[in-house]
């Protein structure tokens, strides 16, 4: 085989991958046009849809996306035929989709981002748990169901349903085109996108027609997940990260040409299978993750320099962002903190001591995102990935290197600030759900990039960490048979005690109004003086240090780290937890590390009494999406401790006024950085604009 043709025969094998991107990108589009909702759960439908559909062809049962209640169907004794089982797997993802609309997207449409991707990493993670309960976690794949065969192209011996599956996208999204271009229904919901108030007065109903396109993009998800079955393993967890690719392709078409989106989910499939093929030609690339993060690559060029803004749509928005506390004393909340604590270590045994442990350092992770998201308001899915880098950086500066206690804990929480500040940089043109695609991609990539193998993270083995000593004292969570020692528990609730005194003091600090007054209206925030760029960055750092302070602290509560408690389903997990308990509030990171974190205290509690411990992702994800829809406030909200953002951004202006004199950064007029940041990304009339 010529290079040339062998170079042709990977592009016609990266068309199958390709048109899944593609066939998903198309319906992202039609959620996007019809709601204004970028749906991270999208990938779960296409998978769930998937594992229906296999379960039809192999056993014909119809298994329904719950649990504990009767939730299989016999259809036949045996398994259905190919077209039957698709048919039934397609309208029940139609019906699934239209279910997940009236009853959680519905709901939100005027809400604020955060509360819209809280909804959608909700819906991600309820049915990404449901799967794994109800199908487990081994890989399942199917025969063929497109056309078999081969084709000669070229000289080249080419699988045939590549071609098929790619000639499916390109009909498919020809037919969209035509149909939201030509036909009333198209024209109903292009007037819908553009102006629902004026749509309405017209007699057309844009919740009808938002739940059509739900329905519809639904459909294509199903049959994106069903048609790459055949070439590629179906399991809870990648299946459900499709959508990184998908969004990546909607994001080049700015989540309206179709014929974009096609083009670019075809090329992204392409590009990675070259790839694959270079990797065997230039050894000098990177052997590990390459393929993986090309999406995020993508990602990055296209919402940093191509797309700095989405097509905005002309919803009447209303501001819901959490409320933040205003911490009241809060060394002698902490001193508190610490002697029940302590008394809490002494009293619990075993297990019950281990969950506490692990609960006081999910407290300390969840912080890092009462500064990010609760306080200056920016959303970020990538939290566990710094807590990750964090402690693989730990076992080489303390086991390789030798550094002393406990210079190797403060060094490696120092290396995940240039990380977040370097992750951070997309925020000073995007906000909202678009800083959330980027940093969901981002915790894809380091995933693949940093954490799925190599020298760094150890690969399948992990790394190793030694005991942390002080002056000779063995600080360290286990001795000989004694396991977990109270000393590693006291030292461990003292960092958190720390972390959550300084947390408080930011917030009462004029650079925690700052980052308020950001939160609120970054134009308005602009206009009184304030450098929003670098509040977000600064805001961004901050957080990174906190979450490898929390990384580190699990490393020596674990022993031995491995990439897989570092993964995006962790950071996805995480942010549930810190929202639901209160993601602008102390007090909520205690409450997510004690009452909700899956190996926590009550959690383990449960499972030891309940045995409900399998069910921890589920309800966080219920509990996500409850809470986004209900209650954005938080377990932890209470109205006499809430205040608005708002208040600290009227004080700034106020004493600005009065003093003469800029509070938090050099008078002049809104950088080029701080114009693009306040430029509207999803709300047109709301007070989120800036």
């Amino acid at each position: 085989m010529t290079t040339i043709s062998s170079y042709l025969l990977f592009v016609l094998l990266g068309l199958g991958a390709g048109a899944a991107y593609a066939i998903l990108g198309l319906g992202l589009v039609l959620k996007f046009r019809s709601t204004g909702v970028v749906d991270f759960g999208h990938g779960a439908v296409a998978m769930f849809a998937a594992y229906v559909f296999i379960q039809l062809r192999s056993s014909g049962v119809l298994e329904l996306p719950w649990i504990w209640l009767p939730h299989e169907v016999t259809l036949s004794s045996q398994g259905l035929g190919t077209a039957l089982a698709m048919l039934i797997a397609v309208a029940y993802s139609a019906v699934l989709g239209l279910i997940l609309y009236q009853l959680v997207f519905r709901p939100i449409q005027g809400s604020s981002a955060l509360t819209k991707v809280c909804a959608a990493v909700g819906v991600m993670l309820g049915l990404q748990a449901v799967a794994v309960l109800n199908f487990g976690t081994q890989g399942r794949s199917t025969p063929t169901i497109l056309p078999s065969g081969i084709v000669r192209v070229a000289g080249l011996i080419v699988p045939v349903d590549r071609l098929y599956f790619a000639g499916l996208v390109v009909v498919l999204a020809a037919a969209l085109a035509l149909v939201y271009r030509y036909t009333r229904f198209g024209l109903a919901t292009r007037a819908a996108d553009e102006n629902p108030v004026g749509a309405s007065l017209m007699g057309l109903s844009p919740t009808r027609l938002a739940a059509w396109n739900w329905v519809l993009a639904s459909v294509l998800a199903a049959v994106a997940g069903i048609l790459i079955s055949p070439i590629a393993t179906l399991d809870p967890s990648s299946y459900t990260l499709f959508v990184v690719p998908a969004l990546g392709v909607a994001l080049v078409a700015r989540f309206r040409s179709f014929a974009v989106v096609a083009a670019t989910g075809l090329g992204l499939g392409i590009a990675q299978a070259l790839i694959t093929k270079l990797l065997t030609v230039w050894t000098w690339l990177p052997q590990q993750g390459l393929v993986a993060g090309l999406p995020f690559i993508l990602i990055m060029i296209v919402m940093t320099v191509f797309t700095p803004r989405l097509a905005a749509r002309g919803d009447q928005a209303r501001s819901t962002n959490p409320s933040v506390g205003t911490p009241r004393a809060p060394f002698r909340t902490a001193l508190g903190c610490f002697v029940v604590g302590v008394v809490a270590l002494f009293l619990l045994q075993g297990s019950l001591r281990s969950a506490l442990i692990s609960s006081l350092v999910t407290a300390c992770i969840c912080l890092s995102l009462v500064v990010l998201t609760g306080y200056i308001g920016q959303v970020s899915l990538a939290q566990m990935s710094f807590a990750g880098v964090s402690a693989f950086t730990l076992t080489h500066l303390a086991t390789d290197l030798g550094w002393p206690f406990p210079l190797p804990l403060i060094a490696a929480a120092l290396v995940a600030v240039p990380l977040g500040v370097l992750l951070g940089l997309p925020s000073l043109r995007l906000r909202g759900v678009n800083l959330a695609i980027v940093t969901l991609a981002a915790a894809s990539a380091m995933d693949a990039f940093v954490f799925a193998g190599g020298w760094f993270s150890g690969g399948d083995a992990g790394r190793n960490i030694g005991s942390p000593r002080l002056f000779g004292w063995d600080l360290g969570i286990a001795r000989g048979h004694e396991y977990p020692r109270v000393i590693f528990g006291v030292f461990v609730l003292l960092v958190v005690c720390a972390v959550g005194v300084a947390v408080a003091r930011l917030r009462m600090s004029a650079t925690g109004r700052m980052f308020l007054a950001v939160r609120s209206n970054e134009r308005a925030a602009a206009a009184a003086g304030i450098n929003v760029s670098a509040a977000k960055l600064l805001a961004f750092g901050y957080a990174s240090f906190i979450a490898g302070l929390g990384g580190c602290l699990l490393a020596y509560q674990q022993g031995n780290i491995s990439g897989s408690s570092f993964g995006a389903f962790a950071s996805l997990s995480l942010l549930a937890i810190a929202y639901v308990a209160g993601v602008g509030r102390i007090a909520g990171a205690v409450v997510a590390g004690v009452m909700l974190s899956p190996n926590g205290l009550f959690v383990t509690l449960a499972d030891k009494y309940l045995h409900v411990g399998v069910y921890a992702t589920l309800v966080a994800g219920l509990a996500l999406t409850l809470t986004a829809i209900q209650n954005p406030d938080g377990i932890a909200s209470t109205k006499a401790g809430a205040r608005g953002a708002g208040d600290a951004l009227v004080r700034l202006a106020k004493k600005f006024n009065a003093h003469g004199e800029n509070v938090g950064a050099p008078l002049g007029p809104p950088s080029r950085f701080q114009a693009k940041a306040a430029d509207p990304i999803e709300v047109q009339w709301s007070g989120e604009r800036g």
